[in-house]
């Protein structure tokens, strides 16, 4: 099989953080709360859509954009994920991310990288700049397989013809949708999934 694309998971896998949103819940001590609400999404008793906005509407006062994005960007990119994406890319492989991070993060790493196509949800901000509950949902934490297949649509490659990278047990049908999924640093229930597990980011480059 020749691949032409490599779609990788963000948090944990192209940033050493793994989770953006923890980070907020962290910042704004409200990490508890938003334990219970990902429980009832990983019920199946509220969609991620509800998720996002239930754990948005636990962070008081309401941040500015400016807080945000001081708490997101001060991430760490992996190990060699910067000179391994370069190299795919002179290869001439396409770049994606998928990921339920916010796209301050996302659209920043993969500025930072240079890859072009990216799938994220969006916070949105009023007027003053200040965080509404009104999020843009595109990625759902159990499903993004979906927003990898509708974003390799848009560059006309078909998901067996693209390697998913990801490193947590819900990225199991992101890796599965893919041509072949490699787990990266996977926690236990991701390993137990998957063919091929690396734990450098360098060791990518074999399956290219």
């Amino acid at each position: 099989m020749l691949f032409k694309a490599v779609a990788f998971d963000l948090d944990g896998t192209l940033v050493t953080e793994k989770s953006s949103w923890y980070k907020l819940h962290e910042y704004f001590g409200t990490k508890e709360k938003s334990k219970e609400n990902m429980k009832a999404y990983e019920q199946g008793k509220i969609t991620y859509d509800e998720f996002m906005r239930m754990d948005i509407g636990l962070w008081k006062p309401r941040p500015h954009i400016s807080t945000i994005k001081e708490i997101l960007l001060s991430y760490h990119l992996t190990s060699n994920s910067k000179l391994v994406t370069k190299i795919l890319k002179e290869k001439g492989y396409s770049l994606f991310i998928v990921t339920t991070a916010p796209n301050i993060l996302a659209n920043s790493v993969a500025s930072e990288l240079n890859i072009p196509y990216v799938a994220s949800n969006e916070f949105t901000f009023d007027n003053e700049g200040y965080l509404t509950q009104n999020t843009l949902f595109k990625v759902d934490l159990l499903k993004k397989e979906y927003a990898l297949e509708k974003l390799l649509l848009t560059a006309n490659i078909k998901c067996e013809e693209c390697i998913a990278v990801g490193d947590s047990k819900y990225d199991i049908s992101f890796l599965g949708k893919a041509g072949l999924g490699i787990a990266f640093n996977p926690d236990n229930i991701l390993k137990e999934y998957a063919k091929f597990v690396i734990n450098d980011m360098s060791e990518l480059l074999q399956f290219t």
